[in-house]
């Protein structure tokens, strides 16, 4: 097959994308046959329907590119060919979803948003441009916000295409939800939930590369830091973790009371008045007590025989 036959087989599949499940999956199976020559295209088709698009296609065609991003059947050879345009048009294609002066693109705001907690979740892209995303969503919210109500009523929504737009919000959500329980493959989150870590069924797992991002890798100047599992689980605490500060002295301080080394030993004479009571022979007790009531004997009869007869 030709470009150009390509190229109109993935507009067709692309005018089909809507929220349910199997048309994304026929997308992305397109894009799994052809990306290897043609990722350029294929990317190039995606942004030009979605500058052509309706809003609701846009974020029809954003959650194809999530797929294509945290899909578990795709191979990380494909996230890797289409990395390079992800980052390059990230701005622009967020703006597309949301595009300015429009009262019809608050629709998209929750998803998009969504969208954006899940890449940093999943460590998709860079962690700084993610929330500088964040800043800009929430700029142009307040901006959509701020319309006239005359700039408003130009940019509704017909009817039909309402409708339509909420029976594809519930299909997302429901998908959105059932992905939430799905925890990434982390040592932290496996052994608190089921007190194994991975290392221990896998002895491979702590070795397993991770791709880095390209900001990361010029960070790593001498080129030996190992991208493993490790390296997320850390990155993912340390960024949930808060600075050392006044609280962390006061709970310290306050811990350091409550131990034992700053307990005031019990007086003297307190000590001395506490009744010692002798110790009674076990063997003596166990004779007076009724036959019901004894217990056997601890040791067996040649031990028992011995220690009689030494004594």
């Amino acid at each position: 097959m030709d470009p150009f036959q390509v190229r109109l087989r993935f507009v067709s599949s692309l005018h089909r994308v809507n929220a349910s499940l199997p048309t994304i999956q026929k997308a992305l199976s397109f894009i799994v046959d052809y990306a290897p020559q043609m990722h350029a295209e294929l990317w190039d088709c995606i942004i030009d329907e979605c500058k052509k698009g309706s809003i609701n296609r846009r974020i029809n065609l954003l959650f194809l590119i999530d797929a294509i991003f945290t899909d578990e059947t795709l191979s990380s050879a494909i996230r890797t060919l289409f990395r390079q345009y992800l980052e390059r048009d990230l701005y622009a294609l967020f703006d597309l979803a949301v595009p300015e002066g429009r009262w019809d693109a608050l629709l998209n705001v929750p998803a998009v948003s969504k969208i954006i907690a899940a890449w940093k979740a999943r460590f998709i892209l860079d962690r700084s441009t993610l929330e500088d995303l964040e800043v800009m969503l929430q700029v142009r919210k307040d901006g959509l916000y701020a319309l006239s109500p005359d700039r408003r009523n130009l940019t509704l929504l017909p009817p039909n295409d309402m409708q339509r737009r909420i029976e594809e919000d519930r299909e997302r959500h429901k998908r959105l939800r059932e992905r939430s329980w799905i925890l990434p493959p982390t040592a932290f989150s496996h052994q608190s939930l089921f007190g194994t870590r991975p290392e221990q069924l896998d002895p491979t797992y702590l070795t397993r590369a991770q791709p880095a991002s390209s900001s990361e890798q010029k960070e790593d100047i001498d080129g030996d830091r190992i991208w493993t599992t490790q390296d997320l689980d850390f990155s993912q605490m340390w960024d949930e973790t808060s600075d050392f500060n006044d609280d962390d002295i006061d709970e310290i301080v306050e811990d350091e009371k409550l131990s034992w080394v700053h307990q005031l030993p019990p007086p003297a004479a307190a000590a001395a008045a506490i009744p010692t009571q002798p110790t009674a022979d076990p063997s003596a007790t166990t004779a007076q007590l009724p036959p019901a009531q004894r217990q056997p004997p601890r040791a067996p009869a040649s031990m028992r025989f011995a220690q009689q007869q030494s004594s």
